[in-house]
């Protein structure tokens, strides 16, 4: 079982929550207050004012701690200062700089920001922003990192074997660091660069432009008019028909590349970014055979922002939602191939509270499952580029974190080793906040610990029903009410995390795992935020599409299509995280437990991910993988008693009911609206 006495050997570093950068702001922080506390004493001594009062602005580091009690400005302007100390920047980043483009995204300083650090505000002009020779997008992030973008080649090498001397479809090449690079190592025969800023970005495009069969179109390849019109350039290339009798095949002759990392990122309707949205067309054009994927399969290779990723590519089932489950529909893989390290995350205040886990057992082995699917594939690992994440696998056995303990590594898991250090050290007197800190943060673990123990053992207490109920044995009626009752004793928050801790256990565990994430062919590399300019956090994907099931490919009006219909199951039934799938087809129409259920087997076999025993033991809608889905909808379109369309939606909650009325938004793919 984990505890915090094995932290330090065992759990280094959790892929999003416990991080050697978090030990060391949490262990800075109470080191430096009994310091913070002696110079704000003083200072407020010689200034006559209370230490009660001196005390209320702490130093983050005992350097800005002196420099704060000698100057005006706060401790936390120091540090900041300190912070931003400039790094030369990368040749290319250099000169992209030297465009002036990107002068006024720099951070101002105000009248009011100078009064907020303690200074007296000065009368100052302006200094006039040097407009640029040519102007461009100033949002647009460049990659501008030769070795990242060399890094990556010879990463993933082996599976861009097949594309050699194929046509490159590259949206938004920008500088053209990456678009080089990958030119290099396809040598394509045709090389379409589609840049809307392409006075400003061809200088530094020149030397891929001299290249045979590479074209410059001064056109926007985010805007599928524009899109659709440059791909006539794309003369080797012929349109596959729709047959759903047969299965669509991969086209190995056309690659596309896009650059889709913006800062800041912007907002559309109801996506959280740009990026995200023109993710959803690309996954959505999969299935209506739409834009470049009317050649065939074709793999796209997308750089966005680190945080867009995320509604694509879950690390954890309570994040699946139905962008997620459309990927995993769409796609053979959807992985990352270099992206930020979660180690480098500094977590501090309301982000020390509980964040969505799973048991680091699992995390553990989905990195070490990856690493064999590289040794399968030849696929080398890079030093300088392993996250932590890695690292930690390859540091840990199998069986030196084992599920069963409290191995829900939590942010604040890290303030508490820090605070145990202190006390060690006898820098904690009692009565104070760190002390009723560590008091609390040590009775939260042992609660923890001792929960998660009754949740291993009620998961294990279902894996047995369902043997008992292969068995045929009689013993089977009294062991399904005694686990109901040992579940129905749990408080409701308990009981949460119960379903939680087993719902991750039953999409990982199945072969192959239900999450893409779990089923990623290689590690991620990281990707610094001074490899990208202007600086930011970005993450390149790779996707690679499948032949989809032939339901989900079928065309139509809105209202007449298969995938219509799975869309509204889905509305009505995933979100449920605590209602069995009995139930929760009971609630999707009248009748349609009787006249479904029956027709799909995999809800009730453990080893396509179901199980045979009702009650807390069934699965809920949360959890279906792609296979169950498909089942559910084929049954439920063959059932002589199902409702419309129309029926259906009437049927919804009103949230549902008001995204149908609401103006529907072009997401300029043939064939889709929301």
């Amino acid at each position: 079982m984990w505890s915090v006495a094995h932290a330090s050997r065992l759990c280094q570093y959790n892929a999003r929550h416990l991080t050697v950068p978090a030990i060391r702001l949490a262990s800075t922080k109470v080191s430096t207050k009994a310091v913070t506390k002696k110079t704000a004493t003083t200072k407020a001594a010689t200034t006559k004012a209370s230490p009660k009062t001196a005390a209320q602005k702490p130093a983050t580091t005992k350097a800005a701690t002196t420099e704060a009690a000698t100057t005006k400005a706060s401790p936390k302007a120091v540090a900041k200062k300190a912070a931003a100390i400039k790094v030369p920047l990368l040749p290319v980043a250099q000169k992209l700089e030297d465009t002036a483009v990107w002068q006024d995204t720099r951070e101002r300083r105000t009248r009011k920001k100078v009064a907020e650090n303690g200074a007296e505000p000065k009368k100052r002009k302006p200094k006039p922003t040097p407009k640029p020779a040519i102007p461009g997008d100033k949002t647009r992030v460049n990659i501008v990192s030769e070795k990242l973008c060399g890094d990556i080649t010879k990463y993933i090498g082996s599976t861009l074997e097949r594309h050699v001397g194929c046509d490159i479809l590259d949206l938004n090449p920008g500088a053209g660091v990456w678009s080089r690079h990958l030119n290099d190592v396809l040598k394509p025969r045709s090389h379409i660069l589609m840049e809307p800023d392409a006075e400003l970005y061809k200088p530094f495009l020149e030397p891929l432009l001299s290249r045979p069969g590479t074209r410059l179109v001064p056109r926007s390849g985010i805007l599928w008019k524009e899109l659709n019109e440059a791909m006539t350039f794309l003369e080797h290339q012929k349109e596959v028909p729709v047959d759903l009798t047969k299965e669509r095949e991969r086209n190995d002759t056309l690659i596309v590349t896009a650059n889709i990392c913006a800062s800041p990122s912007r907002r559309y309707r109801s996506f959280d970014s740009m990026a995200i949205l023109i993710l959803f067309q690309l996954i959505t054009s999969i299935r209506t055979s739409s834009i470049f994927q009317k050649y065939g399969l074709i793999r796209m290779l997308v750089w966005v922002n680190d945080e867009d990723k995320r509604s694509f590519l879950p690390r954890i089932i309570q994040k699946r939602n139905k962008s997620a489950l459309d990927a995993e529909f769409a796609c053979e893989w959807f992985a990352e191939v270099a992206g930020k390290d979660p180690g480098a995350v500094e977590y501090e205040g309301d982000k020390l509270k509980k964040t969505g886990t799973r048991d680091h057992a699992l995390d553990l082995q989905s990195s070490r499952n990856a690493m064999k699917r590289m040794a399968a594939s030849n696929i080398d690992i890079i030093p300088d580029r392993l996250m932590m994440a890695t690292k930690e696998a390859m540091e840990t056995s199998e069986d030196s974190v084992e599920a069963g303990g409290a191995n829900y590594m939590r942010p604040w898991v890290a303030d508490l080793e820090a605070l145990k250090k202190a006390d060690g050290e006898g820098k904690i007197a009692r009565h104070t906040e760190d002390y009723k800190r560590l008091v609390s943060r040590r009775a939260l673990l042992a609660f923890e610990d001792r929960e998660a123990k009754k949740h291993f053992d009620l998961i294990k207490q279902a894996d047995d029903l369902a043997a008992l109920h292969a068995e045929g044995s009689k013993k089977l009626a009294k062991s399904i009410e005694e686990f109901n009752e040992s579940v129905e004793k749990l408080s409701r928050l308990s009981r949460d995390q119960f379903r939680l801790t087993r719902n991750n256990e039953i999409v990982f565990k199945q072969d192959p795992p239900v999450m893409l994430w779990d089923r990623r062919p290689w590690e991620p590399l990281k990707a610094e935020p001074d490899e990208f300019y202007p600086k930011n956090d970005c993450a390149l994907l790779d996707i690679q599409p499948k032949s989809m099931h032939p339901l989900l490919r079928a065309a139509g009006e809105k209202g007449d299509r298969p995938s219509d219909i799975l869309d509204l199951m889905h509305r009505a039934l995933a979100d449920e995280s605590r209602t069995p799938i009995s139930k929760g087809l009971q609630k999707l129409w009248p009748g349609a437990l009787e006249g479904v259920m029956p027709h799909c087997p995999s809800l009730k076999d453990p080893a396509q991910g179901g199980h045979p025993v009702e009650g807390y033991a069934e699965i809920t809608p949360r959890i279906l993988n792609e296979k169950q889905w498909i089942e559910i909808l084929e049954a439920f379109l063959k059932w002589p008693f199902r409702p419309s369309y129309a029926e259906m939606v009437g049927r919804l909650s009103e949230d549902v009911e008001n995204a149908e009325q609401a103006p529907s938004v072009d997401t300029g793919v043939p064939g889709t609206s929301m």
